[in-house]
C-alpha cells in the first residue's frame, strides 16, 4: 500500500518526469488537484464538465450560487453533483433574471465552506472542461483561495476549442447549441448547461478525430491561477 506522502503533490513535484502536465494526487497541504501525461488518451481518463453560476461577473468579489459538474468517463455519464449555495448576501434582480435563482432559493442552503471542498473531491483526478472556462477557473480559484484551498487541475475550455474549430461567427453556448441542433434542459442553470457543453464537445472531437491525447488538446487548456 502506498503512503499518503507517495500519493501527494509534494511527492510528484520531487519525481515528475519532464513530459508529465497532470497524474493523480490527493489534497495534502491545502493544494488539490490531478495531473495527466500528454499521451494519455482523453477518454481513457475521467472527465468533469462543470459550471458555476454566481452573483456577478467579477470572479475576485463574486461569489458562486450553484455549482454543478457531471464526471464522465468514455462520454458515459457516471456521477453528477448539483448544489445551490447559500452566498450570505442577495442576488441581484439581473442574476435571478438571468438564472431564475432568487434569494428565497438560497437561504438555508449550505455554505460554500460545506460545499466547496465536496467538490474538489468530485473533481480531484479528472480531467476538467469548462465552456469559457477562464471564468469559471477564476471562480474556483478565488473561492477556494478564500477557505486556504490552492488549485493545480488540468482544465481545457471548450469555448477556446470552438473559437479554433467551429466556423460560425458566435460560440458562445447558445450559438453552438443552435449550430449542433442541441436543446436546453434549462438554460443558466448549472446542469442543463453542462448537458449542452458536453454535447458540443464530443461533437467538436468528432469531427476533429486527430484530438486524442492530453497534449493534443494543450492549446486549449486554460491555466490556474498563481
Amino acid at each position: 500500500m502506498s503512503s499518503p506522502f507517495h500519493n501527494s503533490l509534494f511527492h510528484f513535484l520531487l519525481s515528475r518526469k519532464e513530459n508529465l502536465i497532470s497524474s493523480h494526487v490527493a489534497i495534502m497541504g491545502g493544494v488539490s488537484g490531478s495531473r495527466f501525461a500528454f499521451e494519455d488518451k482523453l477518454f481513457d481518463l475521467p472527465l468533469v464538465i462543470f459550471d458555476f453560476e454566481t452573483t456577478g461577473l467579477d470572479t475576485r468579489t463574486a461569489k458562486i450560487i450553484e455549482i454543478g459538474a457531471i464526471k464522465y468517463l468514455g462520454r458515459k455519464e457516471v456521477a453528477r453533483f448539483s448544489e445551490l449555495i447559500d452566498p450570505k448576501e442577495n442576488v441581484s434582480e439581473e442574476i435571478t433574471r438571468i438564472t431564475g435563482i432568487d434569494n428565497s432559493m438560497l437561504v438555508g442552503k449550505p455554505s460554500i465552506q460545506e460545499i466547496l471542498p465536496k467538490f474538489h473531491d468530485f473533481l480531484r483526478g479528472c480531467v476538467g472542461f469548462a465552456h469559457n472556462a477562464e471564468f469559471d477557473v477564476g471562480m474556483l480559484h478565488h473561492e477556494s483561495y478564500r477557505l486556504g484551498i490552492s488549485c493545480d487541475y488540468t482544465i481545457f475550455c471548450s469555448l477556446k476549442m470552438a473559437r479554433s474549430l467551429v466556423k460560425i461567427e458566435r460560440r458562445n453556448l447558445d450559438a453552438l447549441a443552435a449550430h449542433y441542433g442541441l436543446t436546453f434542459e434549462s438554460r443558466h442553470r448549472s446542469i442543463g448547461d453542462i448537458l449542452v457543453t458536453a454535447g458540443v464537445l464530443w461533437r467538436m472531437i468528432d469531427e476533429n478525430p486527430e484530438l486524442q491525447t492530453i497534449a493534443d488538446f494543450s492549446s486549449y487548456r486554460e491555466p490556474m491561477l498563481g
